[in-house]
């Protein structure tokens, strides 16, 4: 909804001679500007614009020139002190959408014409049109859907967030939408380029430079061809880290100075790049207890979280459960719903969130009868098995290592789910070293107690080194 409209703005405030553009809401926060540097995320406590006509206009007060919509200071005489020492000649403030201001000054033209001012109007409409239309939309925010105050909140942050440039950091549990939440940033924040997304837990740790920035031919021993790296696929758009807190710890500094000067290396090039890619990156797990098993740096944690936003689990917002289900209703197939569907699934607690409930949704359409009743829904829920989002908790652990001593097999119950991102390389690890230690450390009889034939042995081993989860690796 954003698309392209930072841009056209900026393109035509340029065309009028405009020294500084900002936009931001009633509570303060700077929300994008272009043009004069400036200092500090809050109009209420910056530098490098004049407060005092902000505040006016804040509260209501400030002098309405023309119409009512359109505050205007249109001489130096006019103007504050602090106005005058930055140099302004004349500025606007236009408020958008009710909750919006639009700033607007110049230090180039005494006063703004009245076709500069009827252009700062249209300006002003298109960004409240647009701030509706998101607000409004409940066909653009699969996932996302419902009225609860969570939910709310957290659309409420996409679209404050897609018009910063500044990196940002979702929290959540598997399967609450953060992928989709990356996706509706990127989608409204105008960039030209494309999201790309980095899937962490799939690269193996030796490759991961190369993945994210490339390399020349000969780089190293497998370099046989130039390869483009996620940032230059990424170029002028959003790069999105799935699962953060997978990229290998001597990495991590590098993609620090990335996010810190824009500027790399492709391995086997000594020539510098520069790259204009914005992160977006996501975790389920708890990073300040991943900085104090130091297997995270602080520093590139903080550098992350400058914008944070925390999905709420289904289950902390349960009356979203039916906006989300009307929102998937293709999934049944055209099956009515029958006497206690609602209540089956308003009880469950699910741990596997809105992902889960769309699998259990699938489900009915191809296996229940129409009706859907609850019984059903209740038979479909028990087929699910427990996700493994926090293998921390003893209860989850203790599951996925029944299901293996029950004879289901590792590619079913950890491969998959690892390389679907619902577990880490760390859970990966604590189990494989629990079953080896079990095995009587013996790889083979590990292997073999987990349903991996003989056939497979070699692809196990070689899985086991390739994404470093070996049982005898450190960590």
């Amino acid at each position: 909804m954003f698309e392209g409209i930072k841009e056209k703005i900026w393109e035509q405030l340029r065309e009028k001679d405009v020294s500084l553009a900002m936009l931001y809401g009633r509570d303060g926060r700077i929300l994008w500007h272009r043009g004069r540097s400036i200092l500090g995320g809050s109009v209420l406590e910056g530098e490098g614009f004049p407060r005092g006509f902000i505040e006016a206009a804040l509260r209501g007060r400030a002098r309405p020139v023309e119409s009512e919509d359109v505050l205007v200071a249109p001489g130096a005489g006019e103007l504050t002190r602090s106005a005058q020492v930055l140099k302004i000649k004349s500025l606007i403030i236009l408020p958008v959408g009710g909750q919006f201001f639009l700033y607007i000054d110049s230090g180039v033209k005494e006063s703004f014409s009245g076709a500069d001012r009827e252009a700062f109007r249209v300006i002003g409409g298109l960004l409240a049109g647009t701030i509706e239309q998101v607000r409004r939309s409940e066909s653009d925010v699969g996932g996302l859907s419902g009225g609860s105050p969570e939910i709310e909140r957290v659309r409420d942050l996409v679209l404050r967030y897609s018009l910063e440039e500044a990196p940002v950091l979702l929290l959540g549990e598997t399967g609450v939408g953060k992928s989709r939440i990356a996706e509706l940033i990127h989608r409204y924040s105008g960039r030209k380029g494309k999201l790309y997304t980095v899937n962490t837990p799939g690269i193996p740790e030796h490759l991961f430079e190369s993945e994210v920035f490339g390399h020349r031919r000969g780089a190293f021993t497998d370099a046989r061809a130039d390869k483009r790296g996620f940032v230059d696929e990424a170029r002028g758009g959003t790069l999105f880290f799935d699962e953060i807190s997978e990229i290998p710890l001597p990495f991590q500094a590098k993609l620090l100075r990335f996010l810190e000067t824009r500027r790399f290396h492709v391995l086997g090039d000594p020539e510098e790049r520069e790259a204009d890619v914005r992160i977006i990156a996501a975790s389920n797990c708890d990073l300040a207890a991943s900085i104090r098993a130091r297997q995270f740096r602080e520093d590139l944690f903080f550098r992350l979280q400058i914008l944070t936003i925390k999905l709420p689990p289904l289950r902390c917002r349960r009356e979203d459960i039916r906006a989300l289900v009307q929102e998937n209703l293709e999934h049944l197939r055209g099956k009515e719903i029958g006497d206690g569907f609602w209540q089956a699934l308003l009880a469950h607690d699910w741990p596997g969130n809105a992902r889960e409930l769309i699998t259990v949704l699938l489900r009915a359409g191809i296996d229940a009868p129409s009706p859907v009743t609850g019984a059903e829904i209740r038979r479909l829920i028990r087929m699910s098995p427990m996700p493994a989002a926090s293998l921390e908790n003893g209860e989850a652990s203790r599951d996925l290592e029944a299901r293996l001593g029950a004879g289901e097999d590792f590619w079913r119950v950890v491969w998959k789910p690892f390389i679907g991102r619902d577990l880490n390389r760390d859970q990966v690890r604590g189990l494989l070293r629990r079953g080896f230690a079990a095995s009587e450390f013996s790889l083979k009889k590990l292997a073999l107690s987990w349903g991996i034939c003989e056939n497979d042995y070699k692809k196990f081993v070689a899985v086991l080194h390739k994404y470093a989860i070996h049982p005898k690796s450190g960590s």
